[in-house]
């Protein structure tokens, strides 16, 4: 039975956090739980839901993102604005496995979980390992070839934009429209969203439970 992978996500910002949520949500074998924002609230989803991965932002309101990441006995990805080398050395000595920029393309995070999958395949817990085999993982975790991403709009892109031209919508109802998975509409909005040629709002419903619209920015 295939191993799935569950994932935390840590942002202060919801928007963010939901969209990265959407972007695990759409890798297969992944599963997202719902994001948070805050130490506090990530302390209790790690005791009571004990994710594989957490991703977790450095600035938080009610603590320090790296602190938190070094206090968890989970894997880590660091994701943050801050580029100065203090900041990035420190999240790597709490245990980061990773760390991210922000903002960087959906594409980004989305190799980064299959980087880690596989990583997790070469390295499992119940497994003594070589040289070889460390070392062959941690290739894998961090051997990725760099590039310029395309910026161009897919035609699906294209499809998507032309649909949201007729209001603001949900992921759900766009994917009806278009004929595409949930997953997949989620996974193209958030390239759109993140490049800035669509705008994200949270509104909630009669359950209370919030759901992302999207329409064309501007």
């Amino acid at each position: 039975m295939t191993e799935t992978i569950s994932v935390l996500i840590v942002d202060d910002d919801f928007h963010v956090g939901g969209l990265h949520r959407d972007i695990v949500a759409a890798r297969p074998g992944y599963t997202a739980l719902e994001p948070v924002r805050g130490v506090r609230a990530a302390r209790a989803a790690v005791r009571d839901l004990q994710p594989d991965l957490v991703i977790c932002d450095v600035y938080l309101p009610d603590g320090d993102g790296i602190a938190f990441v070094a206090e968890i006995d989970v894997d880590a990805i660091v994701i943050s604005a801050a580029s100065d080398g203090a900041t990035v050395r420190r999240a790597l000595r709490a245990g980061a496995l990773d760390y991210l920029i922000k903002p960087f393309e959906p594409t980004r995070l989305s190799d980064q979980l299959e980087a880690y999958r596989r990583f997790r395949n070469l390295a499992p817990e119940d497994r003594q390992l070589d040289q070889a085999a460390i070392e062959k993982a941690q290739r894998v975790m961090h051997g990725r070839v760099g590039g310029v991403a395309s910026v161009s709009r897919s035609t699906t892109e294209k499809l998507i934009i032309d649909l949201l031209q007729d209001g603001e919508t949900s992921a759900s109802a766009i994917a009806g429209r278009a004929g595409l998975s949930r997953a997949t509409a989620q996974r193209h909005l958030a390239v759109l969203a993140t490049r800035g040629d669509v705008e994200v709002t949270l509104r909630y419903g009669s359950t209370g439970r919030p759901e992302h619209r999207y329409s064309v920015r501007g």
